[in-house]
């Protein structure tokens, strides 16, 4: 009887790793194909997956999302830029792109999860950001065309695999022309096929020539794919057209299960079609013991040649060697500093007063507020969040007014909340500079202001937004008279 659990690529919570091993090593025995980790402290996280593949007749998948770096899941690892400010950051105008330094990054990510025991990185993101309404992918693309997605995305693959992690690129055949959360509800691409295979889907081709190891199907309705309504992520017509249209020959896994974006169907039902389909690893099951009951149920073997030959590849241990995280530290600082960009200009004479707008469960600024604050006295502060939306907003004509929004892209959030969208029209015609501390498309409204575009709200990119506008800026206290 085949054994299902090879196909499975359930959970592992990082925080609660030592309390739930014993059910980790219970699905290693049972032969599970690995895991995609969320979360923990760095040390607990490698010490826990070296037992586990010590434990495991063969290889492990260990996967992570790792778009920004090790730090964004585990703690002790090093936070990066999005994908977006990357791009920006090594930008060099007409000359095209600084590459030794986006190498020099994705060497950084490698090494760091490689040290981790990680050896499947879920990056990168090849989705083009051609809606400014997306709610889920915005600065998580390189770009907003297809050249900048495929070059940044190739070099990422090569450099990832160079150093012996596969890498995974998603959400095929493109996620960025969507206003829907994939995590929340399935979202339809009503796209020709013509317009995909000029668009979105160069970067997977491009990856596809690169090597990529492994491509993400996205939880995507695309008829031009599959006039069924289908999700890509468990289609056999996007399967096959992935295979023999587009020549991939590697490894092809599901977005996570546990998603909205699976439609009406269960995760049992969803898995078992996705191996119908051709996929080879189902990802993030909520129950992986449940989908496998299920799919014995059904009774369907199915060909895990491919499966087998990718895990007996995979590095099985960490890598001994332990990264420079000072100084990954600080590449990512540089990276932060280099990617921010100003639209027009302003000069602060007048008092300050900044505007805070959080669209977050927590608060958000504190390094921003800190560092104006030492160097600004007369610095005044509202801080609004979206609990707080129906706060008048007060504003002094005698004061030069800044307003930061933080609204972070991510998963389940359904996007910015609209209060947001109406408060920044409330400020229009009051502030004289706009920052974004997250997708730059949410300044689209502003008209005739300066606007600074940080990509995310890292303490870094908070602190240096806060060094461009003093030195733009003068105290009144210290101005002659």
């Amino acid at each position: 009887m085949q054994n299902y659990y090879r196909f499975l690529i359930p959970r592992l919570n990082g925080d609660s790793v030592k309390k739930d091993f014993a059910r980790h090593l219970s699905l290693v025995k049972k032969g599970i194909a690995g895991f995609i980790v969320f979360g923990g402290r760095l040390e607990e996280v490698r010490k826990c997956v070296t037992r586990l593949q010590e434990e495991s007749a063969y290889p492990l998948v260990i996967a992570s999302d790792l778009e920004r770096g090790l730090g964004q899941q585990i703690k002790g690892g090093t936070h990066l830029p999005p994908s977006m400010a990357l791009a920006r950051a090594v930008t060099k105008g007409r000359a095209g792109y600084d590459l030794p330094l986006f190498r020099k990054t994705c060497r950084v990510l490698a090494g760091e999860a490689a040290y981790a025991g990680i050896n499947t990185i879920l990056a990168p993101v090849l989705d083009i950001n051609t809606n400014p309404k997306n709610p889920i992918i915005a600065a998580r693309a390189f770009g907003e065309d297809e050249k900048t997605v495929s070059l940044l995305g190739a070099e990422m693959i090569k450099t990832l695999q160079k150093k012996g992690i596969a890498a995974c690129g998603k959400h095929f055949p493109g996620h960025g022309d969507t206003e829907v959360d994939s995590h929340i509800k399935l979202p339809v691409i009503n796209r020709s096929l013509i317009d995909l295979t000029r668009n979105e889907l160069r970067p997977f081709k491009k990856a596809v020539e690169t090597g990529v190891r492994m491509i993400m199907l996205g939880h995507l309705s695309v008829p031009a794919l599959d006039r069924s309504g289908i999700p890509v992520s468990f289609s056999k017509r996007a399967v096959r057209f992935l295979r023999k249209n587009m020549h991939y020959d590697g490894i092809v896994i599901t977005d996570a299960m546990n998603m909205g974006g699976i439609g009406k169907y269960s995760e049992e039902k969803a898995s078992f079609m996705a191996l119908q389909a051709g996929v080879d690893f189902i990802l993030h099951p909520s129950d992986a013991a449940k989908v496998v009951s299920y799919m014995e149920t059904q009774g369907r073997a199915f060909d895990a040649s491919r499966t087998e030959s990718f895990l007996e590849s995979l590095p099985r241990f960490p890598a001994d060697a332990r990264p420079d995280f000072r100084g990954d530290g600080r590449l990512s600082e540089t990276l932060t500093e280099k990617a921010i960009y100003v639209k027009g200009s302003f000069d602060f004479e007048k008092p300050l007063l900044l505007i805070v707008l959080n669209d977050e469960e927590d608060t958000r600024g504190d390094a921003l507020i800190r560092v104006l604050k030492k160097s600004r006295r007369d610095l005044r502060l509202q801080l609004i969040n979206r609990d707080s939306k129906r706060k008048i907003l007060s504003v002094d004509e005698n004061m030069s007014v800044i307003v930061a929004i933080f609204s972070e892209t991510k998963g389940w959030k359904g996007g910015t909340g609209d209060w947001l969208y109406h408060a920044l029209s409330r400020l229009e015609k009051k502030a004289a500079l706009f920052i974004s501390f997250g997708s730059p498309y949410l300044l689209d409204g502003i008209a005739d202001k300066a606007k600074m575009f940080a990509y995310w709200d890292s303490e870094a990119a908070q602190k240096a937004v806060a060094r461009l506008i003093l030195k733009r800026s003068k105290d009144p206290r210290r101005s002659p008279r």
